[in-house]
């Protein structure tokens, strides 16, 4: 997926780390903020959301993506007995859960229903349809501001259970896009 890197340790029981691309780090932000808002309810927060993402994008669409980012994080809210898993603001490193959300995003940014299907399954959300139409809102904003997300790898998704660190990298190595990718 565009959105991040990962690596999986050889421990018995593997763990994924994400490493969001830069770009990205402000709109996983408003999912780590809004977390934080449904709490506190600070109009505030939401204010300075939208003036970081003004760096990269029109007011308008920081309004618009903020808006459909609520509404999704509320939908999660509500379709999830247990929160999501949220680092830090500012933090390129991401939580599984965060991936997961991205990937939603990402999936139905790339038109992969069955995809976006699975990443809402990963976070536990059934049904999932009402979130995916949510989480396209967010991907076509992110589109209109000319920000690109790609597929999440269905690896991190819980679709396949055992995954080694050697089949990652050798899949990785062999797709042409590694180095641009490394690169960012």
């Amino acid at each position: 997926m565009g959105t991040g890197r990962w690596a999986i340790s050889g421990q018995e029981t593997a763990s994924v780390a994400v490493l969001f691309v830069p770009s990205i780090v402000p709109i996983i932000d408003v999912f780590r903020a809004l977390a934080d808002f449904q709490e506190h309810y600070d109009i505030d927060a939401l204010d300075e959301l939208e003036g970081r993402l003004c760096a990269s994008m029109s007011r308008d669409l920081a309004k618009g993506l903020v808006s459909d980012a609520l509404l999704l994080a509320f939908g999660l809210g509500r379709e999830r007995t247990e929160p999501l898993a949220f680092r830090p603001l500012f933090s390129r490193r991401g939580s599984l859960d965060e991936y997961r959300l991205m990937g939603m995003i990402g999936a139905t940014f790339e038109n992969d229903s069955v995809l976006a299907a699975a990443a809402a399954a990963s976070l536990g959300i059934n049904p999932p349809q009402p979130l995916i139409s949510l989480a396209f809102d967010v991907a076509r904003r992110l589109k209109a501001a000319g920000l690109r997300l790609g597929a999440p790898d269905p690896r991190l998704l819980g679709l396949q259970p055992s995954i080694s660190l050697f089949d990652i990298l050798s899949d990785r190595a062999s797709r042409g896009d590694m180095r641009r990718r490394l690169d960012v």
